[in-house]
């Protein structure tokens, strides 16, 4: 006899993910479509998270909000958390909050890149803004700031009003014409590049033109969010197909966290 159990309203979405307050065209590749991922996620919006409001410095009011929002995901029976918005200066106060896994930004795969590639080598950053990012968000665990490059978009035409002007549409041309414009004035810049980190949310959908343009492995929040599931989903399914997997034993996946998602098998003998 096996006995399923829940804990939760729902299980069956490992990652939830906190979402800034616009209306940004979310197009599939970005971390807000639903259609970027061949599993089920759970999406909650943080009230009040603008796009001005996270440019000029998340306050404690706003941290506040996004410390219930994961809350609320890990009570739904999320396993893991991640953001739509980089939040690395906030990982350790977001991450102390739950019991479960939260990854506040891309920037955490700068360590691994700096890791895999030549150590001669730098790791470029795109990001939204280069004003507002701290160089010392990307390095640790034997990544120095010698060893990194940051390019900003901060001044482009299409792709930054398309995410921060409170528009809910853009060109997509013209946006990706202004990643790889930002891609290839890094690379010139710094021929000594072996990898890419997408600091930016937004740049997720442009991350593939990235790295045939460059040449190079390029990362960004959706890849980290698939390494993340990876882990979560290993035990639960035959690998992202919606498939219960008990390999030999026949027992179903646990959905949910431990112990609300404990699975009980009890063999029965015969009679």
């Amino acid at each position: 006899m096996t006995i399923m159990r829940g804990g939760t309203a729902s299980q069956g979405t490992p990652i939830g993910i906190l979402m800034a307050d616009t209306v940004s065209a979310r197009i599939p590749g970005d971390v807000g479509n639903g259609f970027t991922y061949d599993f089920p996620v759970r999406f909650y919006t943080v009230k009040g998270a603008t796009a001005e409001r996270i440019v000029q410095g998340v306050d404690e009011g706003l941290l506040d909000a996004f410390l219930d929002g994961a809350r609320f995901l890990e009570a739904e029976g999320c396993q893991a958390i991640t953001t739509s918005c980089s939040m690395i200066a906030f990982q350790e106060q977001l991450a102390s909050a739950v019991e479960i896994p939260v990854f506040t930004s891309s920037l955490i795969q700068a360590s691994f890149a700096a890791q895999i590639i030549q150590p001669h080598k730098k790791v470029g950053i795109l990001t939204d803004n280069a004003r507002s990012l701290d160089p010392r968000c990307c390095v640790g665990y034997g990544l120095t700031e010698e060893r990194i490059a940051i390019q900003g978009l901060e001044e482009t035409r299409a792709y930054y009003p398309a995410f921060y002007s409170g528009a809910d549409r853009y060109v997509y041309e013209e946006v990706e014409a202004d990643v790889l414009w930002a891609a290839g004035k890094l690379m010139k810049e710094h021929p000594d590049i072996g990898a890419i980190v997408c600091e930016g949310t937004g740049l997720s959908p442009f991350s593939p033109a990235v790295s045939r343009m460059a040449g190079l492995p390029t990362f960004d929040i959706v890849t980290l969010i698939h390494l993340v599931a990876s882990g979560t989903l290993r035990g639960m399914t035959s690998p992202f197909q919606n498939q219960l997997n008990g390999g030999e034993t026949g027992v179903p996946p646990q959905w949910g966290r431990p112990p609300m998602g404990f699975v009980e098998a009890e063999k029965g003998g015969c009679v």
